[in-house]
């Protein structure tokens, strides 16, 4: 089974992670490598949603704090859990913003992001 599926829709870059998923740095290595097969990927708006994650273990959570991506992030979820996730990704140099709602979190790429229509593109497997 596939840890993540990235969806290229209307130009932001969506992270969809398995459910009950646990995030470590060779998570972030597969996901780094996938997503580089975009066009504009490293400015492209990015939209995350942490609801599906269990956890992201310390070392993950430093390499994304030290990541800077040139585009917005976008991270949605629904509980306290993922507000915490959130909050040590925001650390980051990235743009990045939290949102509960998906389509809030794509209304505000939008108005920052590019165009091009829906691409799904399977995640490697492991």
């Amino acid at each position: 089974m596939d840890d993540f599926t990235i969806i290229d829709d209307a130009g932001i870059l969506e992270v969809l992670w398995r459910p009950g998923i646990g995030i470590g740095p060779a998570e972030l290595d597969v996901l780094a490598n996938t997503i580089t097969h975009f066009p504009r990927w490293h400015a492209s708006p990015v939209l995350v949603h942490l609801n599906l994650v269990r956890h992201i273990t310390p070392p993950a959570r430093r390499m994304l704090v030290a990541y800077h991506h040139a585009g917005p992030i976008g991270l949605t979820g629904s509980d306290p859990v993922d507000r915490v996730l959130a909050a040590f990704i925001a650390q980051s140099r990235s743009r990045t913003r939290y949102f509960t709602e998906s389509g809030e979190a794509r209304a505000w790429l939008s108005s920052i992001g590019a165009a091009s229509g829906p691409r799904p593109v399977p995640a490697m497997a492991r």
